[in-house]
């Protein structure tokens, strides 16, 4: 497995200089799919080290800690961005090889506690699915690749969950935990005031949008756009992403993925104007392409995201 870990991070954003993180430390794992890599941060306390997010749970992802140096007994918590398998996975094995608990924010426990039983998430997707169109034939691809994420997903409960504006003791200064759903339902970036820091997890990811995540309840969408705008009122100089590099500049971003969000919206309903009605059509009308089975089961959440927002 390939890994990387700085001492003092040193990544390189465009034509400027390395940042100073006070010691947090990057490392970043292999994934089996796109992007290719997945981040996780220690974050340095007097006594050790928080760890924000994981990986995900793979036979050689232990040595991937191992090789970078990372000793589990100086692992005081574990905090998770959001239960997304690339960022929770290995979250049961390290608290068993540490002894530290596992925290994250109860929607993304929720989640958790849903994937529990297969059959009844399974029925509840495909009631989802059939109802946005999703044929038959389609429908039983895309269980049979749900199933296969899923074991990777950790079998376990969260030790504490963490509440929007908590904060967290490091040699840093406050950690401060904040609510940012959309991508997930209990999402959470941690803001440095501080050093002027924001470890981002999934929500500013630089070049890729992050996708939307359809729920029952409230608008994934108007969550999203909230959360960008309420980040993009902080004093930041370095943005820690999930996957890429850090990058400075945050309120610029913040606009790229707002505009995105405009423009994808105002396409979904241009599309739907033109005849195109079910969820799972505008989803092959949008991206214009086939689609592997999971990637369009998200696809088609985040069509019902867009179509859930109010005009």
């Amino acid at each position: 497995m390939r890994t990387m870990l700085n001492d003092r991070m040193t990544a390189q954003s465009e034509a400027s200089p390395g940042p100073d993180l006070g010691g947090i430390r990057r490392l970043e794992l292999h994934l089996p799919f796109k992007p290719g890599t997945v981040n996780v941060y220690l974050v340095p306390r007097e006594t050790g080290w928080i760890l924000v997010d994981c990986g995900m749970n793979m036979p050689d992802a232990l040595s991937a800690y191992e090789e970078a140096g990372v000793r589990w007994s100086d692992i005081r918590q574990t905090v998770l961005t959001h239960v997304h398998p690339d960022h929770s996975g290995m979250a049961a094995c390290i608290r068993r090889l540490t002894g530290a608990p596992v925290r994250m924010h109860r929607n993304e426990e929720n989640v958790l506690k849903g994937l529990r039983s297969p059959k009844a998430w399974l029925a509840w997707q495909g009631d989802i699915l059939s109802r946005a169109g999703v044929p038959d034939v389609e429908l039983e691809r895309i269980h049979e690749a749900s199933l296969r994420l899923r074991d990777y997903f950790p079998d376990l409960e969260a030790d504490s969950c963490i509440g929007d504006g908590e904060v967290l003791d490091t040699d840093l200064g406050p950690m401060v935990a904040m609510l940012t759903p959309g991508h997930s339902p209990g999402h959470l970036c941690f803001y440095f005031p501080e050093k002027k820091i924001l470890l981002a997890g999934d929500q500013l990811l630089k070049p890729r949008q992050p996708h939307l995540e359809w729920t029952p309840e409230g608008c994934a969408l108007t969550d999203f756009r909230s959360s960008l705008e309420r980040i993009a009122g902080l004093d930041v100089d370095w943005v820690l992403p999930s996957h890429g590099r850090p990058y400075n500049g945050h309120q610029a971003r913040v606009t790229a993925i707002l505009n995105h969000c405009r423009e994808m919206d105002a396409q979904i309903r241009n599309l739907r104007s033109s005849g195109i009605g079910s969820p799972h059509e505008l989803a092959g009308a949008f991206w214009n392409r086939t689609l592997p089975p999971f990637e369009h089961r998200t696809a088609v959440f985040e069509i019902l995201a867009y179509l859930q927002h109010p005009n």
